[in-house]
């Protein structure tokens, strides 16, 4: 188990290094001055090849690399040109707030997808099972941004159950209570099509173990169909799904940015937003280096999780 963590560690450390280099080369691909738009009215000759030189844009763009990776070896990602503060120090107060949506919506992905997966298995061309897969492709073909100012809209504004942005109460903050009911929507909106795609393939894939001969023979044997189902069936898909779930982390975190917009939630998301449109280089940079080093993490461990769970496979 240790080794096989160690093999994989070791093996997402190139991809890491091959992230870094499309981040940086990337964005030194966009169109644009960035002097020039920094200056805005202001800007002359002098001071835009004042301020190139001062961001180190006179350099070549290997250069311009290696002293990124440099730098960011020593936990340097530069100075956001938006806020005047280091890039680290911001994203370290945000990525806090995108984990603690990413995690709720994970909590919401995780039991429904399994319920609705295994129970779409056992119900198998039934009217139940056509339901849910109606019900899961309906949630796929939702976009993010529409689905969440309808339940923003909805929830918020009409009914009123939910608050309508930020995490807490600005007026009144109410502590953990006041934090969950600020995440709510957010939570659910992010975890909508994950719910769709991890109960499609448990689905699929119960139903391909179900089909198997030990499974037919445990029903021979005069075992009930729940017992079959989740003693049985449930025990080898469970790699499958867990390798599922762990594959979302990454695309939850890195693609809340619209739910972030929409609710206005302090995490990386919106920081990433505002910074595109600043032209803030360094803070885009390093919002999109730690959506990329979240999603490498989370395929590392979901692999991790599998090769624990798959008892043939070990």
């Amino acid at each position: 188990m240790w080794r096989f963590a160690g093999i994989r560690t070791l093996h997402a450390i190139p991809v890491l290094i091959g992230v870094t280099f499309v981040v940086f080369g990337s964005l030194q691909l966009v169109p644009g001055d960035i002097a020039n738009t920094l200056l805005s009215m202001f800007y002359t000759e002098e001071r835009g090849e004042a301020l190139r030189a001062q961001l180190g844009l006179d350099k070549p763009m290997l250069v311009q690399y290696a002293i990124w990776v440099w730098n960011l070896l020593h936990g340097d990602l530069g100075q956001s040109l938006m806020l005047r503060q280091p890039v680290a120090e911001v994203l370290l107060d945000k990525i806090g707030n995108s984990l603690i949506l990413t995690g709720a919506s994970l909590l919401i992905v995780i039991p429904v997808s399994f319920i609705l997966g295994t129970t779409a298995a056992r119900r198998f061309r039934t009217a139940t099972d056509r339901s849910i897969v109606f019900f899961a492709m309906l949630l796929a073909s939702l976009p993010v941004f529409w689905l969440g100012i309808v339940l923003l809209y909805l929830l918020g504004v009409n009914i009123k159950w939910f608050p309508m942005s930020g995490m807490y109460n600005m007026a009144n903050p109410g502590g953990f209570p006041d934090l969950i009911h600020h995440l709510v929507l957010p939570a659910v909106t992010t975890a909508a099509t994950s719910v769709a795609i991890v109960t499609r393939v448990t689905r699929g894939a119960l139903i391909d173990t179900l089909g198997q001969p030990y499974i037919l023979s445990a029903r021979a044997r005069g075992l009930s169909d729940f017992r079959v189902t989740y003693r049985h069936g449930v025990r080898n898909v469970m790699p499958t799904f867990a390798n599922m779930c762990g594959l979302q982390i990454g695309y939850l975190f890195g693609g809340a940015i619209f739910t972030e917009i929409i609710f206005n939630w302090p995490g990386i998301g919106l920081l990433l937003y505002n910074a595109i449109l600043q032209r803030d280089v360094p803070m885009v940079q390093g919002c999109i280096l730690a959506i990329a080093v979240v999603f490498v993490l989370a395929n590392l461990l979901a692999d991790i999780i599998v090769y624990g769970l798959d008892v043939r496979r070990r």
